[in-house]
């Protein structure tokens, strides 16, 4: 087995992860076979990973600690927005510019999170996010409605679950059918408006 330095075994390793984690997902990867990929030994390995999952996290954990990180940035701007009485501004807070660079700056990280992940503790990573979608937007909405805001029926938690659900598997489809970011600037823009003009339609907005 090649020994190399520390970086560049690093290095081989990530190559190999991702390459081996994209075409088999991570549980039909298997250890042995990864570090040969590598041209390394399985010890050389836990010097740098403790385990293949946290081979996975390396990858991935970027991917869901930003997308985490713009809803609780985006808590205050709802807020925000509710208490100002311009409701329809809760559907400019994540546009459809801000969801395409985050899509293209982590397009294998959530190809990974989408259709690899089985297996992993990433392997909902889909219905937590539409959970914490359809949670603030309910939320917002709530207090829309108890300050006046809103006058129309609200939907119910599974309602809500559902329409938040298709929405994001739509944003999604771009990583699921590898589709080029020219493309999907015209298709995310597309369902962008047609999820706000739903949303305005049922809310009476």
């Amino acid at each position: 087995m090649a020994r190399g330095t520390y970086d560049d075994t690093q290095r081989r390793i990530v190559e190999s992860g991702l390459r081996m984690f994209l075409k088999n997902g991570f549980e039909r990867t298997n250890l042995r076979d990864l570090c040969a990929d590598a041209g390394i030994t399985t010890g050389s390995f836990y010097r740098h990973f403790a385990s293949k999952e946290e081979l996975f996290a390396y990858f991935v954990k970027p991917a869901v600690d930003e997308i985490r990180r713009d809803f609780s940035d985006a808590e205050p701007l709802c807020r925000e927005a509710v208490e100002s009485g311009d409701v329809r501004r809760l559907w400019t807070i994540m546009d459809a510019d801000r969801l395409l660079d985050y899509i293209y700056r982590n397009f294998e990280r959530l190809k990974l999170l989408l259709k690899c992940a089985d297996g992993t503790k990433y392997d909902d990573f889909l219905n937590d996010i539409v959970t914490l979608e359809a949670d603030l937007s309910l939320r917002s909405l709530r207090r829309a409605k108890e300050l006046g805001h809103v006058s129309a029926a609200l939907p119910s938690e599974p309602e809500m679950h559902m329409l938040c659900h298709a929405y994001i598997s739509g944003v999604f489809e771009a990583v699921l059918h590898d589709l080029s970011r020219a493309d999907m600037e015209r298709y995310i823009h597309t369902i962008v408006a047609f999820f706000t003009a739903g949303a305005y339609q049922m809310l009476g907005l």
